[in-house]
This record gives C-alpha cells, sequence and structure tokens, in this order.
C-alpha cells in the first residue's frame, strides 16, 4: 500500500490500518510496527501522527463508539414511551450490527482492560442513549406502566440485545450455525425481542 505522508488521508490511512489490527489482537497484543506494516508505512511515518500507541488507540475506540452510536435510534425530542424507545432501539442496533458484529466483543473486552479509557470517551459523547433509556424506564416504572429496579429492567434489555454479537462465536458454536444463518436469526430476534418487551416488562 503505498503512502503519502503529505496528502490529507494520511491520518485516516493509518487509523484504518490500526482498526483492522487492534480488532484482531486487542490493544495489549498490538505493536506500533504492526500497524504500521499494515498501512504500508515506517515507524516515523506513523510517529508523525501519533505519538504513541495509547494515543492512536483513544483515537480508534472513539471511531468504534462513533459507529456503535450508528446504531443507535435518532432520538431527538420523540416522546416515545420507554417500551416504544426499547422496541426502536431493538430494529436500528440489530440491523446495524448485523453489518459488523465483531466491534461488539472489542468493545467488551476493550472496555474492561482500560476502563479510563472508556469513561474518558464516554464523556465526550453527545449522545447517551442508555442514560436516556435508563430516564425513561425509570419514568415508566414510577408510573405504573413498568413493573421492576429500573436498573434490572435496563441490564436485562441491554444484554438480550448485545450478548448475541458480544457471545458470537459461542452461540454460533453451541447452537451450530453459519455465518448466513446466525445473521438470519438475528434478523428474526428484532420481532422476537418486541414480544419480549411487551411481556417481560408490563405492569
Amino acid at each position: 500500500m503505498l503512502y503519502d505522508e503529505n496528502t490529507a488521508d494520511s491520518k485516516t490511512l493509518i487509523k484504518i490500518a490500526a482498526k483492522k489490527v487492534f480488532l484482531k489482537k486487542g490493544f495489549a497484543g498490538t505493536r506500533l510496527q504492526e500497524i504500521a506494516n499494515e498501512a504500508g508505512i515506517g515507524r516515523t511515518a506513523l510517529h508523525y501522527y501519533f505519538s504513541s500507541k495509547e494515543n492512536l488507540f483513544a483515537e480508534v475506540l472513539k471511531d468504534f463508539f462513533g459507529e456503535v452510536g450508528t446504531r443507535m435510534p435518532e432520538i431527538g425530542s420523540k416522546d416515545l414511551s420507554a417500551k416504544e424507545l426499547m422496541k426502536l432501539f431493538v430494529n436500528d442496533y440489530i440491523d446495524t450490527a448485523i453489518k459488523s458484529p465483531e466491534i461488539d466483543l472489542f468493545m467488551l473486552n476493550e472496555c474492561n482492560e482500560n476502563p479510563d479509557v472508556f469513561k474518558e470517551i464516554k464523556q465526550s459523547m453527545p449522545d447517551d442513549l442508555p442514560s436516556f433509556l435508563m430516564e425513561a424506564i425509570t419514568k415508566a416504572v414510577a408510573n405504573g406502566n413498568l413493573i421492576g429496579d429500573p436498573r434490572q429492567i435496563l441490564l436485562t434489555f441491554m444484554s438480550v440485545c448485545m450478548f448475541p454479537f458480544a457471545g458470537m462465536a459461542m452461540v454460533k458454536s453451541f447452537i451450530g450455525l453459519s455465518d448466513s444463518e446466525f445473521n438470519s436469526l438475528m434478523s428474526e430476534r428484532k420481532a422476537y425481542l418486541e414480544g419480549f418487551i411487551d411481556t417481560m416488562f408490563k405492569a
């Protein structure tokens, strides 16, 4: 891969290479030389844009957060109930997670390994859907529209949405699914979870 450090795309080129290597090996298992090799550049050129592996990883993690953020529905100022918000989340999340399921496991592993980086990036995110959902769920419980501890409701809901993707290899192995069969099952899961939301948390 050719590299011209004077072009506007040089930094993007490095980040694309870094995403591939970090996804495969994680932060701890990645060396900057591997990223430089993937990008087709030298270490000096890489250091021109990123002073350290930590700095580059933080940038990549922000991009992954942004990609996961595209899975979240555009809630804006919509006046929706907690159940309506959860159903909206289910459809948007699963549709986009099917396209890049490996990110879920990567985010889970790396956020556990690098909690400080996770907290810093989370604070910089303009939209925090889990907090928005928590507020809506808490209000629904107070109004008697949902029953249970709001924290348990949110935890259960987020788990049933995200676990199949974070645990994709285990799920496919246990059930005996090919990649296409897994994707089909996840597509079918949208309707299943909508029914789950209606019955599991009903008042």
